[in-house]
């Protein structure tokens, strides 16, 4: 017996004198590092909006679910209203009477640090090549798609009044219109879009990691935030996932497109013609709304059967902006011919989105196509 009390005292020093290695480990990596955050001390519900889904925050973002893979840090600050904040004093020098331009997309839009986005590059280009002087008012944001726009324009039309809009509309937005925002959209008596609410993917994994960071001792927060990663969100994602995946409907070469993909089309149009009406309501002219699209790599390089991604979505965009007797640029064509035979060296590795070499050749583009069909010089 009392052998057994003995070795049952080591094992349990054992496990203690482990345990203590660990948390001074632990520690010393979130230090140095972090090799794995016990911190998460950026963790909030402060991106959680029920008008725009997910909303930056001043400083500091961070949304749950989402990252970048570029390898390449940098800082971002935006205005109470979801506008990035940029320095752009030389781009205004000298101006008096500055075009103003209203960027929506995502993060193609939204872009890098201040100088590496399209808005910037824009104002550049029509500064230095044109001699005009844009102010720019970048709301690109991550994963905003249609159903995000119709809200966001609401709040944003009246506090910014801009003399023109440029509405970039991605690949993604097909998915995110119909997997991920369809059922979260608030309407009113008259059936408008008044907001979009909070994803609860992102919702339960902000609150997970904010419960594993109460616990005082960093192993019991590592074992918290494994089990919250990788046993419960897989669950919660499970919950709510949906049958219609993201870039399905790109690589698709079936014969009724159309009809195959329906439904997700007819909610995909519907936002975009309940934005159309909004912008067309504001400008009363159509040439001062651009829709602009852009290829992913998979348009320009085929894949082993020697084929592309279609025009499924850009050529919902087109129909909409031929409706509305909007502007429409679309710059596949242009890029493949910018980007020569290697246009994987224009993205990033490993990453969907260009890279700072991709992006001001799209900007470039843009800003070429805005000069020569959009932008009136003021007197």
């Amino acid at each position: 017996m009392k052998r057994g009390f003995h070795l049952l005292g080591q094992a349990a020093l054992l496990v203690i004198m482990w345990a203590v290695i660990f948390e001074i480990g632990l520690r010393m990596q979130q230090y140095f590092g972090p090799l794995y955050d016990l911190e998460m001390a950026s963790v909030s519900l402060n991106w959680e909006s029920d008008v725009l889904n997910h909303q930056p925050t001043p400083e500091n973002q961070n949304l749950c679910i989402y990252g970048d893979l570029t390898g390449f840090s940098y800082k971002r600050s935006y205005d109470a209203s979801g506008i990035r904040i940029i320095d752009d004093t030389a781009l205004l020098a000298g101006c008096r009477n500055p075009i103003s331009v209203l960027f929506l997309g995502d993060s193609f839009m939204e872009g890098f640090d201040d100088k590496n986005t399209l808005p910037y590059h824009v104002a550049k280009y029509f500064k230095t090549e044109r001699g005009v002087c844009l102010k720019t008012y970048n709301a690109g944001y991550t994963s905003y798609s249609p159903a995000i726009f119709v809200p966001q324009a609401k709040k944003l039309l009246p506090i910014v009044r801009p003399d023109y809009i440029v509405v970039d509309v991605d690949e993604t937005d097909l998915y995110d219109d119909f997997a991920r925002y369809r059922k979260l959209i608030v309407r009113n008596e008259r059936g408008q879009n008044v907001g979009v609410k909070v994803s609860p993917i992102g919702h339960e994994c902000s609150i997970g990691l904010m419960e594993a960071r109460k616990h005082p001792l960093y192993l019991m927060r590592f074992v918290a935030k494994l089990w919250h990663s990788y046993v419960y969100m897989p669950s919660v994602i499970e919950k709510y996932r949906s049958d219609f995946t993201l870039f399905s409907y790109s690589q698709d070469h079936g014969a009724d497109l159309e009809q195959k993909y329906s439904e997700a089309l007819l909610v995909f149009r519907q936002n975009l013609q309940e934005l159309a009406e909004i912008l067309k309501d504001y400008t009363k002219a159509g040439s001062r709304v651009l829709f602009i699209y852009h290829p992913h790599l998979q348009h320009l390089k085929p894949d082993a059967a020697g084929r592309l991604w279609n025009d499924l979505v850009s050529s919902s965009v087109q129909k909409t902006c031929v409706a509305n007797n909007f502007l429409f640029f679309n710059a596949t064509e242009t890029l493949k011919q910018r980007f020569g035979s290697h246009p994987e060296n224009f993205y990033w590795k490993g990453d969907m989105h260009f890279n700072f070499e991709g992006l001001e050749e799209y900007s470039a583009a843009v800003a070429a196509f805005m000069a020569s069909a959009m932008i009136k010089p003021k007197n």
